[in-house]
């Protein structure tokens, strides 16, 4: 009985993060693991190695929390967005340092080198990432000189999935993307998507976080450097 049970269990791991896509469901919960790649190498620029290989992101009922951490998890960023707040956080920990920057629901933070897409066409390319059918956008932001490709698959159901940052036209979970951050360049390409319950304690401010403005979050960055 306990062998049956142990299979039965194992089944359902396998099943739940497996690549095999999801029907679109209003109640949708689960983990995105993006792999994370810098265009800069670490020779040519120190602080690369520093930075997160791997982010999470993780949504339930619409809320979503995007987790990522560098060095040995001497510091963390996540992203906390709950769908029927007007305001979005993103909690930074730096040693001992834990920060709270909130700022509205549709603003792109600072965080970014670049604002929001003035241009998007949309594609007739396919491409299967981490086994869901993606669908190519070709995004133009005036601050840039070439566009971004990028990848989405309308698979997975959360509603405004790229709130907050410079996609949050784009109706569809991204997959593989590049962007700027911090004036280093990213490119995320998801690894798993594991449709699994997600505890409701990953969108809730810890009361250990205090609230601060985006200088001072930049002051603690730039003396870790």
């Amino acid at each position: 009985m306990k062998h049956t049970t142990l299979i039965i269990i194992i089944l359902h791991i396998f099943i739940s993060c497996s690549n095999k896509p999801e029907k679109k469901k209003g109640d949708a919960e689960g983990i995105i693991t993006y792999k994370v790649s810098y265009e800069a190498n670490q020779d040519a620029n120190p602080i690369v190695s520093l930075l997160p290989t791997q982010v999470e992101y993780k949504f339930k009922d619409n809320n979503i929390s995007v987790l990522s951490e560098g060095y040995l998890g001497f510091f963390s960023t996540k992203f906390i967005s709950k769908i029927n707040e007007p305001n979005s956080s993103l909690l930074f920990k730096i040693l001992n340092n834990k920060m709270n920057y909130q700022f509205a629901s549709d603003e792109v933070p600072f965080i970014y080198n670049h604002k929001l897409a003035t241009n998007i066409k949309y594609l007739e390319t396919d491409k299967i990432i981490a086994g869901y059918k993606c669908k190519l956008a070709r995004v133009y932001i005036k601050e840039l000189p070439e566009p971004i490709d990028v990848y989405y698959t309308q698979d997975i159901y959360v509603e405004n999935p790229n709130r907050n940052t410079p996609f949050s036209k784009i109706d569809g979970v991204l997959l593989e993307f590049e962007t700027t951050m911090n004036k280093i360049k990213a490119k995320f390409s998801a690894q798993e998507v594991c449709m699994t319950p997600v505890h409701t304690d990953e969108f809730k401010i810890p009361a250990d976080y205090v609230k601060t403005d985006a200088k001072t979050i930049l002051k603690y960055v730039l003396n870790f450097k």
